[in-house]
Parts: C-alpha cells; sequence; structure tokens
C-alpha cells in the first residue's frame, strides 16, 4: 500500500519519537546506575563489603583496616606527641618515620603495623573461639558500653553524632557496629591470652635453675660513673683529638685517685669535673658489653675502677658491686600526707613540707598513743592516708621490691628491719609529694629471684604460644589495602 505525504511524515514522527523515548530510558538507567553507586561509594557498604586484607580464610574490610591504623597512629601519639615525632600539618605518605631504619615513611610504618594487627587479631580470635571463648562477659560488655557512651558524649561535644565521630577517630567505614565488633574480638583475645598466661606453673627449682643458666642477664651491677665530654674547644685551642686526649687524661687521674674506695672517687669525680657521679644499675650482661675491653665478669667487685672511652667522651667508673637477687620481697602498710602545692608553682616549698610533716607526725602520735598494733594502724591508713592505692586496704602493700617505690621508701623497706617497726620518711615523683608514716610487715615475700625468672619463663612460654597461632597465618593485601589510612595522606 502506497503511503500519502501525510501518512509517511506522521510515520517518520513516530520512529523519532520511539528513539527518543529510548534514549530517554537509557539515560535514566545510566543515572540511576551512577547515583546507586554514588550512595555505595559513600556509605558503609564500600568500605565493609570489600576485602582490603586477606588473612588466611578470613576477609578484613577497610573499616577494619582503619580501625587498626587509626589505633596504632593514636598510640604514637598519645606516647610520644609531647616530642613532635609528627607534624600533624603534613600528610604522613611525606614524614620519614624515625622507627624504620630504611627511611620509610610513617604512613607506611601504620600500614604494616595495621597489617600486623589484622593477622594477629584473626589468628588468636580464631583460636579464642575454638578454645570456647565466644561470648562477652557481663564486665567486658559494661566496659564496652561504657566506652561506647563516653564516645557518643565526647562526639556530642564538637558536633558529631556518634557514627561521625567513630569515623573521624577510627577511619572511613567505621561506625557503631564496626567499632563494637572490633573491641568484641579485642576483650576475648586479651581474656584468652591472660588465662594462657596464668596457666603456667612452675617449681621453686625450675626458677632456680632458670635463674642460674641466665644469671648474667638477671644480676644487677650497681656503679657510679661520670662522663667527661672530648668535645672540641676553639676557645681553648682544642680540636676534636685534643679534646679527647684531654678526657682520657682526666678519666685515667680519676681512676689513679680513687685507690678503690667510693669516697676517694666521688672526691676525685668532684675534683675534676665539679659534679657527682651518677648512681645507676643494669644487667652483668648489658654491663660487659658497654664496656667491653676494661672489665672482664670477675672483677664485678666492690672497688673495682677503671676508664673507658666511649662516644664523644670517657667514662671513669666505680663498681659498687652485683646483686644476684637473693632477697625476700617485702610486706609494709603505710600511711601518705601529700604537701600542698599552695602557690601553684609546681616547686614545694619548705613551709609546704613542713605542714605536711606535721600532719604525718600527728597522725603517728595518734597511732602511739593508742594501741600502737598493725591492726590499729591499718585502721588509721584507711581514715587518714592520701593513697588511693592502699588506703581501702589498710595501707598495704606485699611482695614489694627494691626500685619499685619511691627511692626513700624502698631505703626504709630494704634497711633491715623486723616486724613491728616504724618510721617516717619523704618522697617525691612526677604525681605528687609527701610524707610516709611505714609500719614494717615482714620480710616473708618470695625471693625476688624467683620471682625474675617467673616472669621470664612466662614470657618465653607465652610468645611461643602466640607465634604457634599466628603460624598457619598469612596476610595479603587486597585491591581496597590502597584506601587504608588515606585521609591521613591528603
Amino acid at each position: 500500500m502506497k503511503l500519502n505525504p501525510r501518512e509517511k511524515a506522521l510515520l517518520e514522527e513516530q520512529k523519532k519519537n520511539k528513539k527518543m523515548r529510548n534514549r530517554y530510558i537509557l539515560v535514566g538507567v545510566i543515572v540511576l546506575i551512577l547515583a546507586a553507586l554514588v550512595i555505595v561509594v559513600n556509605s558503609s557498604l564500600f568500605d565493609n563489603g570489600f576485602a582490603a586484607l586477606q588473612v588466611g580464610s578470613d576477609k578484613c574490610t577497610l573499616a577494619e583496616a582503619n580501625y587498626e591504623y587509626q589505633s596504632a597512629y593514636m598510640q604514637i601519639a598519645n606516647t610520644y606527641g609531647q616530642y613532635g615525632l609528627i607534624d600533624n600539618s603534613k600528610p604522613l605518605n611525606q614524614q620519614t618515620c624515625m622507627f624504620d631504619p630504611n627511611g620509610g615513611t610513617w604512613h607506611d610504618y601504620f600500614l604494616d603495623t595495621a597489617e600486623t594487627n589484622l593477622k594477629q587479631k584473626v589468628a588468636l580470635y580464631n583460636a579464642a573461639k575454638a578454645a570456647g571463648y565466644t561470648e562477652l562477659t557481663e564486665e567486658e560488655q559494661a566496659d564496652i558500653d561504657a566506652t561506647m557512651e563516653s564516645f557518643k558524649l565526647y562526639g556530642s561535644s564538637y558536633g558529631y553524632t556518634l557514627d561521625g565521630y567513630l569515623i573521624a577517630l577510627f577511619g572511613q567505614g567505621n561506625n557503631e557496629k564496626t567499632v563494637r565488633s572490633s573491641m568484641m574480638k579485642e576483650k576475648i583475645i586479651n581474656r584468652y591470652l591472660n588465662d594462657q598466661y596464668e596457666s603456667y606453673s612452675y617449681s621453686d627449682a625450675e626458677k632456680d635453675a632458670y635463674y642460674d643458666e641466665h644469671a648474667d642477664e638477671m644480676n644487677k651491677v650497681e656503679y657510679l660513673y661520670v662522663f667527661i665530654p672530648g668535645t672540641a674547644d676553639e676557645a681553648a685551642g682544642l680540636d676534636e683529638a685534643a679534646a679527647m686526649a684531654a678526657a682520657g687524661e682526666t678519666a685515667r687521674t680519676i681512676v689513679a685517685d680513687s685507690s678503690g674506695q667510693e669516697d676517694l672517687f666521688r672526691a676525685a669525680v668532684s675534683a675534676a669535673t665539679a659534679t657527682e657521679p651518677t648512681e645507676t644499675s643494669g644487667s652483668v650482661s648489658g654491663f660487659l658489653s658497654s664496656y667491653e675491653g676494661d672489665v672482664t665478669a670477675d672483677q664485678l667487685k666492690p672497688g673495682t675502677v677503671f676508664a673507658h672511652e666511649t662516644s664523644g667522651g670517657w667514662h671513669a667508673v666505680y663498681v659498687l658491686g652485683v646483686d644476684d637477687n637473693h632477697y625476700n620481697g617485702v610486706s609494709v602498710r603505710h600511711i601518705l600526707v601529700k604537701a600542698v602545692d599552695e602557690d601553684g608553682d609546681g616547686t614545694y616549698s619548705d613551709e609546704e613540707k613542713q605542714a605536711a610533716y606535721d600532719a604525718v607526725l600527728a597522725i603517728q602520735e595518734e597511732w602511739l598513743a593508742g594501741e600502737a598494733t598493725e591492726d590499729s594502724f591499718a585502721a588509721l591508713a584507711n581514715e587518714k592516708s592520701e593513697d588511693a592505692g592502699s588506703n581501702t586496704n589498710g595501707g598495704l602493700y606485699e611482695n614489694i621490691y627494691k626500685g619499685q617505690m619511691v627511692q626513700e621508701f624502698s631505703d626504709f623497706c630494704f634497711a633491715d628491719h623486723k616486724s613491728g617497726d616504724y618510721g617516717i620518711v619523704y618522697g617525691e615523683n612526677a604525681q605528687y609529694a609527701g610524707y610516709h608514716l611505714i609500719y614494717f610487715v615482714g620480710a616473708d615475700g618470695e625471693l625476688y629471684s624467683r620471682v625474675l625468672a617467673d616472669n621470664a619463663m612466662r614470657s618465653e612460654e607465652y610468645n611461643a604460644f602466640v607465634e604457634a597461632a599466628m603460624e598457619p597465618y598469612t596476610a595479603v593485601r587486597r585491591s581496597m589495602w590502597r584506601y587504608v589510612g588515606k585521609d591521613k595522606t591528603e
């Protein structure tokens, strides 16, 4: 049938409209696909739906990787932030990491740490589940709830929703669900590992044998030393070689003038350097390594004195003796009265110290005026001591070992007291200064050498256990790994 011109034009218009409709449909489909992609990319589906790291058969999401990356970053920032190791004004992939001998960046360091931690978390969580550690305790759940509530409150003070704050804190993809999951695994792993550590047990004979085998690593050399710098001094006309020679001569003069006596060594140091020697201690093995060539193991006796050339100068060293840690831990009760920095200048004046001393002396007089027994001392400690660590248990500290307390407190504990002895000592550390009224209970704790051996044996067995749990696992970085820590590199 032949179409007339009008019918032919109408047919052509219909064909044209059909093509336009198909084109609009195609464009609409593309728009819908793009919109869906935008939604996915800007949601946690993108971060939690694809693997960033595969550990064995377990797939770790980008959110989990960011959680570990950010946790590692926060640990370094909190520990070393005051030293300015990280410049927050620059991307982490443009800053050299001081912990990397090969000069890698901080970004590389946190990526490697995140990989290691994820591998360990997967391995140990699987081991914990296999051992029956599948549920949180009520205390663990309450702790996570409290932590999440603190995140919510702290974030809201800065205008964040909870999930928004968790993204800021732990990286893209994280939210309440993912963070709770990470914390849950950490709680279960920690309980599993703690139970494993506590399960190890050794006899006294085993501890003694281990200590004897590792005596050089555990015995402590106590010694005095002074450092004489060998720095070039243009004003004195000394180049570096001449300065080092002069430092060596000074060190040898101190040694010669000491005649193997502590008081003479101290006097010689004072005369030659106008300073006091430093008193310190270290392991026998470390000491012999540091002063190799100038002293041997059989010379580590009181009165041994020698000079040693080191980087940038010389040491003059006086050996006080070797502590083999064969002493019992002691138990004491104490009452602390803190000095008050009334003027807020960061120091304690004589008057402020005197006020604290008067207060603790009054407590001592009150105790002596009463029954003056250990029980009555304990009652006063609960009532009057300002030490939050012991003022609910009668001021009791058990199994104290040398160096555990502030120096003056420790000196009292190991001054060969008998049960019932008491005294007042002044002590000062970074947190407070104050006077301690101490009641000596007794020296009936475990031999410290056995405590050290027990700790070392537990650590060795524990580390071997963790390594064995991780050994079957390998970690492989997947495509999403490129986005880990991305907000720290832009």
